[in-house]
């Protein structure tokens, strides 16, 4: 994938990366900074996490976030925008689909294999580690609605 030359190309850019970076501010102006998995579809992104988590606390206190996304040949996509916190169990379970689809996929590119679902769930929805991943009592997920997107 070559850097994105126009917005036409940020999706195919973003669909086909790993890792973002999120960074969130805190209720006192203290930056907070991860690592994330994430998808973009419809304009929006989203990332699945632990409800308790401190990027959930930073969004309820502050919706402005930045998502960085980059790789290894020095081309990123950058997007400011705002938050919200999805809790609908049904947009929930849809999104997180999306998820597990588009990390699946890149695992069999990765490893050069076609169809195998990496990401396995339980009968009661638990990935690999035990996360219960439709449930929204644990977990959420956060849209990011980009107010400017850059790219190089």
């Amino acid at each position: 994938m070559n850097m994105p030359k126009s917005m036409d190309a940020v999706p195919s850019f973003l669909n086909d990366q790993w890792i973002a970076t999120l960074a969130t501010v805190d209720k006192h102006g203290k930056p907070h900074a991860v690592p994330v998995w994430f998808t973009f579809d419809e304009g929006k992104m989203h990332i699945q996490t632990d409800r308790k988590s401190v990027k959930i606390r930073n969004i309820v206190s502050n919706t402005n976030v930045v998502l960085a996304v980059y790789n290894m040949r020095e081309e990123a996509v950058v997007v400011r925008g705002k938050a919200r916190i999805v809790d609908d169990e049904e947009e929930l379970r849809k999104l997180t689909q999306a998820h597990i689809d588009k990390y699946n996929r890149l695992f069999n590119i990765a490893y050069k294999t076609k169809g195998i679902k990496y990401i396995k769930l339980d009968a009661e929805g638990r990935d690999n580690m035990g996360i219960p991943l439709f449930d929204t009592k644990v977990r959420c997920m956060i849209e990011i609605t980009p107010k400017k997107i850059l790219f190089w």
